[in-house]
């Protein structure tokens, strides 16, 4: 049976927040993922049916619909989560909201101890580990040394995690104002979540707890074709235009903003490794976006090593054409051990942004 809103969330700790947009989804298996192993009462589903029917998603639940699972209609004719998504956190009611992809699950157990961290401590944010379905843990984000609890946007590298899983607290949600950007093609989260990390809040880290599980059935439909740079720097453009990182203290500007180039600015050029790659507009596009990117934070440039700096100069270069730069991503992928570890300046070595100090954490501290 289907509701258009929860039933009250009276002794409810954890809403969890699921669109399906497709009845072929495997949404059984999320939902049972995150209820088993849990107390009645303290977790409950709410699965938004997104742009479909409810009934082909409610024969899939059958059994399951209840108090601890509900369906919520929801269409806006968009297609994409970010509607469902910002509709859940609309409605949800409990102290803690969760989101949750269709294709994903919890490894077992995994709800139940995150539970037991919220009430051992009451952070205003637990972040979980992130494991894909074929099994490799994502190092994401690498803190400090076994750094686990009261973590910091820039000492702890909060910004390399984009995707806020985990456990929030919903009245913050709700006071920061934090939505998905609904009009972004790739990014809707990246707003959200490094507005919640530079919050000033108390954000933990559950590192040893079971996982949440990235579908593999998600990962079989990305598509390899790059997007347009105009679509895959929107969500960049929109977030380093943002008044609130204007406002922001220069080293938390420079972690994101070193962030930024490193993952998506750098990341789009070494993706586009055949000139067929790049589009008549994406070259002239994608330095307009880096000088922009850039302008935010200008010293976040110097913790990059020679090998990113001289593929961020080659995309700078007002003559480069996308031939240059797929021979620039080239050079980039066979630089040298020591180009691409070392910045240009050697000072910036032992940076907590540079190279080194990222591929020690992933060493020792794992």
């Amino acid at each position: 049976m289907a509701s258009d809103i929860p039933a009250p969330a009276t002794t409810v700790l954890v809403d969890v927040i699921v669109p399906v947009h497709d009845v072929t989804r495997p949404i059984r298996r999320a939902v049972e993922s995150v209820i088993d192993g849990t107390p009645d009462g303290v977790v409950r589903v709410l699965v938004i049916c997104h742009n479909i029917p409810e009934e082909g998603i409610s024969r899939q639940l059958d059994g399951l619909i209840g108090p601890r699972v509900v369906l919520i209609p929801f269409n806006d004719g968009i297609r994409s989560p970010a509607g469902p998504f910002n509709h859940g956190l609309s409605i949800a009611e409990a102290p803690y909201v969760s989101i949750m992809g269709s294709d994903d699950f919890l490894e077992p157990g995994a709800m139940a101890a995150w539970i037991a961290h919220l009430r051992a401590s009451g952070p205003d944010a637990a972040l979980v580990p992130l494991r894909h379905q074929h099994g490799d843990l994502l190092m994401n984000p690498l803190t400090r040394w076994r750094r686990t609890q009261r973590l910091d946007p820039v000492k702890d590298r909060l910004f390399y995690r984009t995707a806020p899983l985990g456990l929030l607290r919903l009245s913050l949600v709700r006071s920061l104002g934090l939505e998905f950007t609904a009009r972004m093609p790739v990014g809707k989260d990246m707003a959200f979540s490094a507005r919640l990390w530079s919050a000033g809040v108390r954000i933990d880290y559950l590192k040893r707890s079971p996982a949440y599980v990235i579908g593999a059935d998600a990962v079989s439909r990305v598509t390899t074709t790059p997007r347009p740079i105009v679509e895959a720097m929107a969500a960049v453009l929109d977030l380093v235009g943002r008044n609130w990182v204007a406002a922001a203290r220069e080293p938390l500007r420079r972690s994101l903003v070193t962030k930024l180039l490193r993952i998506h600015v750098l990341g789009a050029v070494i993706t586009r490794s055949t000139v067929e790659a790049w589009s008549a507009a994406d070259v002239g596009d994608l330095r307009a976006s880096a000088r922009s990117v850039i302008a935010a934070a200008p010293p976040a440039v110097s913790p990059l090593s020679r090998a990113d700096r001289s593929l961020l100069d080659s995309l700078l270069d007002e003559g480069s054409t996308a031939g240059d730069l797929v021979l620039a991503g080239e050079r980039h992928r066979s630089a040298s051990r020591l180009d691409q570890i070392v910045p240009r300046n050697p000072v910036r070595l032992l940076d907590r942004e540079s190279n080194l100090v990222r591929f020690l954490l992933y060493r020792f501290d794992r």
